[in-house]
């Protein structure tokens, strides 16, 4: 049995708006605080998942932070930060049924590095950015260069006119005529497959309709305690989903989906089609 709490901010912290705001902007400072309502786990392995939402107050002219967090164990109820609210989480699943789902994931493929025997780590949406440009210039017989503004200066040398069938030629189930247009619709089609292509089939699940996946959000987390460079894409899902394997879905729901998990990512909300 797993235990499923909706987490805020008591009124006495939100009342104090720069203490508030140092917890709402401060992702890893908030996995910390997460942590500390599990007192007995020191030194233990994270094994919870969390997402931020906000609730709109006053007719919606506040925004407060509200946490979901899932863990195994029920999380210490008379924190002084936050108000608790938690309830056992054990969804009865069958092969079939169809859920609304909302889920904020971290975005990353991994890509063999040619000549090596390891892969490397990409942004799915800047892959299909890079691949989408290369594959133009390519097409083009245009230079790509290595970066993407390299391949986007090289497709801004084509004459009027000459890019649009180079796109067509590339993106043909695309109805994309400028190299903006084309760009979006190849990043959204890596978004879709991201989801819904090999992964679903591992984590117990099909999407309904993938092309009518709700998808937004997409943003860049910074870390700075962990690396002046250091954080991490992340992007929203909403969508329909029907559940293929109970059991593999189910764990799925437990551990979550894809990486950043200690920052937020990777917590599947479902509920029932009515």
């Amino acid at each position: 049995m797993s235990y499923l709490s909706k987490i805020s901010l008591k009124p006495e912290i939100r009342q104090s708006s720069q203490l508030a705001l140092l917890i709402a902007d401060n992702q890893y400072g908030m996995h910390r605080l997460l942590w500390d309502l599990f007192p007995n786990r020191d030194g233990q392995t994270r094994d919870f998942l969390f997402r931020e939402e906000r609730d709109n107050e006053q007719g919606g002219q506040s925004a407060q932070p509200v946490y979901y967090l899932l863990s195994p164990e029920l999380p210490q109820q008379d924190s002084p930060l936050f108000h608790v609210q938690s309830k056992s989480y054990e969804p009865q699943l069958k092969s079939g049924d169809r859920l609304q789902f909302r889920l904020r994931v971290n975005p990353v493929i991994s890509r063999r590095i040619e000549g090596a025997k390891r892969s490397a780590v990409h942004d799915v949406v800047m892959d299909a950015q890079q691949r989408c440009l290369a594959q133009l210039c390519s097409a083009a017989g245009l230079p790509a260069g290595q970066s993407k503004a390299d391949k986007l200066n090289a497709l801004r040398t084509l004459p009027a006119g000459a890019l649009q069938p180079v796109i067509q030629q590339c993106l043909p189930d695309s109805d994309a005529v400028t190299l903006s247009a084309a760009l979006d619709w190849a990043v959204r089609q890596a978004q879709i497959e991201w989801l819904a292509g090999s992964r679903a089939e591992r984590c117990g699940y099909t999407i309904d309709q993938p092309d009518a996946l709700k998808i937004s959000g997409y943003r860049w987390h910074s870390l700075p305690q962990k690396g002046r460079k250091a954080g991490f894409s992340a992007l929203d899902y909403e969508g329909i989903l029907t559940v293929t394997d109970p059991e593999l879905f189910l764990k799925t729901l437990n551990q979550g989906i894809g990486k950043a998990r200690a920052f937020g990512c990777g917590l599947m909300l479902v509920r029932p089609i009515r």
